[in-house]
């Protein structure tokens, strides 16, 4: 349910918006006078191999090109945060756009500033919200790698930081924030109306607009940091989607058969019931995971010598499902997609036919012994 700050933001953006009072946009924060730009990352750009997806298409070869901008850390004085999301707002009431998952939101949806009954928070925040937050592939992939890019020249600017997460997800969010160098007492959750802050450190994603993922040093740093070394000794995993709203693998129970036909004894798993210390146990112990697409298959970045699948509807490619397979390559896996050539439905589930899933993964390990 929305809290009331919540909702006379909501009607405040409404009502704005019906008269078109948009927020203004700061796009060029160089030119503000409480806007401190730092040097941080320099664009680049790494090719990642897809051989194992490469041989199961008998193609001779096949890679990712994967490229990042220039990064700035920028330190804005006097701001204002807005919503869970934590918009930034310039002491001009200009809205702070300089990440690219903000150039696709709309300026009638953006809350602005309500200063009157205005929180405050007097320290200094590394703000680690944004678009996306509440979903863990979105916060592994795209929000960690921020953390990990300014985190050693943050200890360096101001060794007493908060670091600023969005309201709701703290829980979860602080088991991968601790792993990776954060204080279980340096975390605090943002409001869902307006709060006022003295010193803020804000970095953008580390992508382009149109890509999914970022950096590969930083998943690579992410898998040192989560991955547990072990024996190949556990079961096949099967990553269940039984506990999400959408995206459903309509014969999962089927295709959790024939994964145990072919690669042996398997174990499906549903991650929301699974805590991250066992999640951890288990992928570094398997030799093969297998799942539907969604953010459970974000547990490359715990893996190491597996071979991770995914299941998708269609006949692909699609963008999100080579982002899995991708971040797999990165980590020291073989990564590939499964497309069944079956139509989706309108809330992305889909059927993969039993005798055709079976055959391909023969394939796969043919291809892996």
């Amino acid at each position: 349910m929305k809290s009331f700050r919540r909702r006379i933001h909501d009607l405040y953006a409404n009502l704005r918006s019906a008269v078109r009072l948009y927020p203004k946009i700061e796009s060029a924060p160089a030119n503000s006078k409480d806007v401190t730009v730092i040097p941080l990352i320099e664009a680049g750009s790494e090719e990642i191999s897809c051989e194992l997806e490469a041989r199961l298409n008998n193609q001779t070869a096949m890679s990712t090109l994967i490229r990042w901008p220039t990064v700035n850390l920028y330190r804005v004085q006097n701001a204002t945060i807005v919503g869970d999301q934590a918009n930034v707002f310039t002491s001009d009431g200009r809205w702070l756009r300089v990440c690219p998952s903000l150039d696709y939101l709309p300026l009638k949806k953006v809350r602005q500033p309500i200063y009157l009954g205005a929180n405050r928070l007097n320290m200094p925040l590394f703000h680690l919200s944004g678009r996306d937050h509440e979903n863990h592939g979105h916060f592994l992939f795209q929000h960690m790698p921020r953390w990990l890019a300014a985190q050693k020249k943050m200890q360096e600017l101001n060794p007493d930081f908060k670091i600023l997460v969005a309201k709701g997800h703290l829980k979860w969010q602080s088991r991968y924030l601790t792993r990776t160098g954060g204080a279980a007492d340096q975390m605090i959750e943002c409001g869902d109306g307006t709060t006022r802050c003295n010193d803020l450190y804000y970095i953008p994603q580390l992508r382009g607009k149109h890509d999914c993922l970022s950096r590969p040093q930083d998943y690579r740093a992410m898998n040192e940091y989560f991955h547990r070394p072990q024996a190949k000794t556990g079961p096949a995993l099967f990553l269940s989607r039984k506990d999400a709203p959408n995206r459903y693998l309509l014969n999962e129970d089927e295709a959790v058969a024939e994964v145990e036909k072919v690669f042996g004894s398997c174990r499906s798993i549903q991650l929301s019931k699974t805590p991250l210390d066992e999640q951890i146990a288990l992928i570094s112990a398997a030799p093969v995971v297998v799942g539907p697409l969604g953010q459970a298959l974000a547990t490359a970045l715990f893996a190491r010598n597996s071979v991770y699948i995914n299941l998708d509807g269609g006949h692909g490619p699609d963008s999100w499902g080579d982002a899995f397979r991708d971040i797999a390559n990165i980590c020291g896996n073989q990564g590939l997609s499964l497309y069944s050539k079956t139509p989706r439905t309108a809330d992305g589930s889909f059927l993969f036919p039993r005798v055709d899933l079976h055959a391909r993964l023969e394939n796969v390990k043919r291809l892996i012994q």
